[in-house]
């Protein structure tokens, strides 16, 4: 037991950082976590990107010290520390990646993908178009907003609407008299972006 518990511990160190920007990377983006195996397999990947980082730190550093300026020693601690910042790095450069949408954008405009870097279209879609909503509910009224929140998915979650006001069929706005509206995503049927140009006439 002894044995196994001393061959487990450095496989854990050593995968850590990559747990580390993946638990960054699924709290702080609008992506639903995969299973227990997918988040490993992408936990390795990134265990392998920052160990590949600790080793580009560590032959600069290696390299500025052979030209005389002593930046510490180069060891186990300091490689830990390294990898702990990079797994921070790299964990918050992924969600920045992910949020933006630029990559992606970039990415589509040389025609390498056609895909969008948020995770599902119904996301992309109020991410992409921030302004003045209709959400028509199943019960056929009509409530236009500003969508301060939104779930990331249609089947799940709650809209979070500022400035709510009923929209009657004649196209008059009547006042719900909150400052604040939050609706059940599964009470709306579809969902109407307003013009860009319009606002809250």
């Amino acid at each position: 037991m002894d044995d196994l518990v001393k061959e487990v511990i450095p496989l854990l160190q050593y995968l850590i950082p990559g747990f580390v920007s993946t638990w960054i990377f699924y709290t702080l983006t609008a992506f639903k976590r995969p299973d227990t195996f997918g988040q490993i397999l992408q936990a390795l990947i990134f265990t392998f990107v920052i160990h590949g980082m600790v080793l580009g730190i560590g032959a600069v550093c290696v390299w500025v010290g052979e030209q005389g300026i002593s930046v510490g020693r180069w060891d186990a601690k300091a490689e830990t520390c390294w990898a702990f910042s990079a797994s921070l790095l790299l964990g918050l450069m992924a969600c920045c990646l992910a949020t933006n949408g630029k990559l992606h954008r970039w990415l589509r405009s040389r025609n390498v993908t056609k895909q969008s870097s948020y995770p599902s279209e119904w996301f992309c879609a109020f991410a992409q178009y921030d302004r003045f909503i209709t959400l028509h509910l199943e019960d056929e009224r009509r409530v236009l907003g500003w969508p301060v929140e939104w779930p990331p998915e249609s089947s799940t979650g709650q809209f979070l609407m500022r400035f709510p006001r009923w929209l009657n069929e004649d196209g008059k706005l009547d006042p719900i008299g909150a400052e604040f509206l939050l609706i059940d995503s599964a009470k709306v049927k579809w969902v109407e972006f307003s013009p860009a140009s319009e606002g809250s006439s």
